[in-house]
């Protein structure tokens, strides 16, 4: 017995010292494993932590800082605490609820070159609590701290001590088998929790930790089980994030978005911190010759203006503008015009600015383009109603310059026409604004000898803005008091033919664009098609009061020729019918008493009948000449111009070329009334000692001229005569040449005489010459 007791007892020492020494180094190997597995599920939190704050840290958004690390806390298991530190040591966000420890900040400081650290920190409150603290950006001195409490761990430690002695105290109980059966059956288990927690701490997540059972060791496999399932969540959640802001800044890239960052550095210059690739597209400079240039060397003049306002902006706090319109300029010269974004970050521990570049050149030159498009049918328009309605041509180009200065923003101006008056070119002010008539008058009048343009002929728009000391126009004041620096000629054309001259002028040297001249162009047109249209309304208007004259005046020269035939019918014809037939009585009389006497009587009356004859046939001549009809045009035109010329001292000279044919009746007698009307003025008005006729057959034409070389007159005063002679002959020659569609010119010197010509076209006809004779 006491051998057994002795064999007992040292067993159960033995069984005992195993035991403890068994519970021991369980414990042990436990709470390493767990304290592993603790700290690289600190770091785990602790970076994702960091990672979700860094961007609203850095755009200042606290508030989404406190949530973010609230969500962890309540997601997190055995999270005790998360709160974050700002760039300048300042606690920005935590999760005490009863106020953030004064001296937790002065436990766990990372140094300049740490990026991690965990200490093992003794709270009154919460006991042992592992701080992990985690630096969220490179180069930046904010922190992430998260506190991890090891109650969980101490106290599953203090079970499985609890749960050894027990087991060690029934392993006495029941003997050294016992002891080393429970011995075997409770180290095994654990290693495998010791190997599973190794792999845990390896990062090795997928793979469930199977020990079955129903004792406190698969309790203790169920909770890393669990701990294992967190952990896997969060790293799924983090790889989720990561390629989130993956796909973001490809989406950005993709859109062809231009990043920058830009920093003051110590002396108040503002120089570029980052670019990405698609920023150097956009200027065309490479990284590095970006990183050493100041902001404002790649903005165009014009937008530095914009661009120092937002840097008053960031330098005063307050909201910088989340889109402008800047112009840039490229490494290569060419200006790019785009659309920026900004906003405040930190970066490198500084406070900076981050610009986001999207290009807009394309689509501004499209929208300028259509502006100016609308500006241009815009003025057109008015242009158009300012020039509609009215008749009166002074009015209308009045109206029509007040509203070209008011689309153009300018002035003053004026306008004169040009005027064909006996061959030569004058000119008409017809309107002025901004200036008096007696400058705008003398402007014009100088305006003919400038050097600084083209001839009047010149069809395109000209503008002069640097005007010489010995410009006329330089002299001249505007409206305001400023003088006259610039001036611009704009021609009034209409089918190549400058009718007229816009005139413009302004005190600024460069105030007319290029879209300015471009609109002016059709602005020239279409006031030479006004003025086109205001001519021949007049010109319209004469000729219809001419035509009404021509009318009154042909029906009283119907009347009169009626009267002239009765005249001559009664005065000569009719009295020479009548004294043949008292001769013809007499000789009847006389035949019976003197036969002989009779016969001389009968002879004398057959002459006196052929003089009726020949006066007669001069009457139906001069009503309808029958040579036309028998012979033709040509032998009519001869005979008339020789027998009407003979008796008059007039010298006839008649030529027919080229290939005389027959042509229809109308027009031959219209082509023979025509020569009689010439005919007959030269003999009235002309004193001329030569009268020549020419015809001139071509291919389906015919060019008929009648010249003299008498004393000639003015042919405009002579169509201005109203109610004058002359007038209508000479309407109604060129009346008779319209009706059969000819054209007739009259043209007249005072020592070459007239020379009068129709020119007559006329579709292929069957042809009928004349006889060689």
């Amino acid at each position: 017995m006491k051998l057994s007791s002795k064999m007992i007892i040292i067993t159960m020492i033995l069984i005992v010292v195993m035991g403890l020494l068994t519970m021991g180094a369980i414990t042990t190997i436990v709470e390493q494993a767990m304290t592993q597995q603790l700290e690289e599920q600190g770091l785990t939190y602790a970076r994702m932590a960091a990672d979700n704050v860094a961007n609203p840290l850095l755009d200042g958004n606290i508030l989404i800082v406190q949530r973010t690390i609230e969500n962890l806390l309540q997601t997190g298991s055995g999270i005790a605490y998360v709160y974050v530190i700002d760039n300048t040591g300042k606690v920005v966000a935590h999760t005490f609820s009863g106020g953030f420890p004064t001296n937790l900040t002065t436990i766990n400081i990372l140094e300049a070159n740490q990026l991690t650290n965990t200490i093992l920190l003794n709270v009154q409150s919460q006991g042992l609590i592992r701080d992990v603290g985690v630096r969220i950006l490179e180069g930046l001195n904010a922190e992430v701290h998260v506190g991890f409490s090891q109650n969980n761990i101490l106290q599953w430690i203090y079970n499985v001590r609890k749960l050894m002695l027990n087991l060690t105290l029934y392993g006495v109980l029941l003997g050294s088998v016992a002891a080393l059966i429970l011995s075997s059956l409770i180290t095994k288990p654990l290693k495998m929790l010791a190997a599973h927690a190794l792999r845990l701490g390896k990062g090795d997540l997928e793979e469930d930790i199977i020990i079955r059972g129903k004792d406190e060791i698969v309790e203790l496999s169920l909770c890393l089980n669990r701990m294992r399932k967190d952990l896997f969540t969060g790293m799924q959640k983090l790889r989720q994030s990561e390629e989130s802001n993956r796909t973001l800044l490809e989406a950005i890239s993709a859109a062809g978005e231009g990043i920058a960052v830009f920093q003051d550095n110590g002396s108040q210059k503002t120089v570029t911190k980052f670019v990405n690739k698609q920023y150097e597209h956009l200027t065309g400079y490479t990284k590095e010759e970006l990183l050493e240039m100041g902001v404002n060397q790649i903005v165009r003049p014009e937008s530095r203006e914009q661009v120092n306002e937002v840097w008053n902006r960031y330098h005063q706090g307050l909201k910088l503008p989340k889109q402008i319109e800047i112009s840039i300029k490229r490494k290569d010269g060419s200006k790019l015009i785009v659309e920026a974004s900004y906003c405040t970050i930190t970066y490198e521990g500084s406070r900076a600015i981050i610009c986001i570049n999207r290009d807009i050149t394309e689509k501004k030159k499209t929208s300028l383009e259509i502006i100016r498009k609308n500006r241009e049918l815009a003025a057109l328009n008015e242009l158009s109603k300012a020039i509609s309605g009215r008749m009166d041509l002074k009015d209308k180009l009045n109206e029509a310059l007040n509203t070209i200065l008011q689309v153009l923003g300018k002035q003053a101006g004026w306008i004169f026409v040009y005027n064909q008056r006996e061959n030569e070119t004058q000119f008409d002010l017809m309107c002025q604004i901004g200036i008096l008539p007696e400058e705008a008058l003398a402007q014009t009048q100088q305006f003919q000898n400038c050097n600084h343009f083209a001839k009047p002929n010149s069809n395109s728009v000209q503008v002069h803005s640097s005007l010489s000391t010995a410009c006329p126009i330089k002299r001249l004041k505007l409206p305001d008091g400023t003088k006259a620096l610039s001036h611009v000629y704009a021609p009034l054309t209409y089918k190549g033919r400058v009718l007229g001259v816009l005139n413009i002028i302004d005190s600024d040297p460069q105030s007319f664009t290029k879209e300015d001249l471009n609109l002016l162009n059709p602005i020239g047109m279409q006031l030479g098609v006004a003025i086109e249209n205001a001519e021949l309304w007049v010109e319209l208007n004469k000729k219809e009061m001419l035509r009404k004259q021509l009318l009154n005046k042909v029906i009283t020269a119907q009347e009169e020729e009626r009267k002239r035939i009765a005249r001559e019918l009664h005065d000569e014809s009719s009295q020479s019918i009548a004294a043949l037939g008292v001769g013809l009585k007499s000789a009847i009389e006389i035949m019976r008493l003197d036969k002989e006497y009779a016969l001389t009587i009968l002879e004398d009356l057959k002459k006196n009948t052929s003089t009726i004859l020949k006066e007669l046939h001069h009457i139906i001549y001069d009503l309808r000449p029958s040579l036309i009809d028998d012979l033709g045009l040509l032998p009519a035109l001869r005979w008339y111009v020789e027998s009407r010329l003979e008796t008059t001292g007039i010298e006839p000279q008649v030529t027919f070329s080229g290939n005389p044919i027959r042509l229809p009746d109308e027009v031959e007698i219209t082509i023979f009334r025509i020569v009689q009307e010439s005919i007959t003025n030269a003999i009235k008005y002309s004193n001329a000692e030569n009268v020549y006729l020419g015809l001139e057959f071509g291919h389906n034409s015919l060019v008929v001229s009648v010249e003299d070389d008498g004393v000639g007159f003015n042919v405009e005063e002579s169509l201005d005569q109203k109610g004058g002679k002359e007038s209508f002959g000479l309407l109604g020659m060129r009346e008779r040449a319209e009706l059969i569609g000819g054209k007739l010119d009259i043209y007249s010197w005072s020592t070459r005489g007239t020379r009068i010509t129709l020119k007559l076209d006329f579709p292929s006809i069957e042809e009928e010459r004349y006889e060689e004779n």
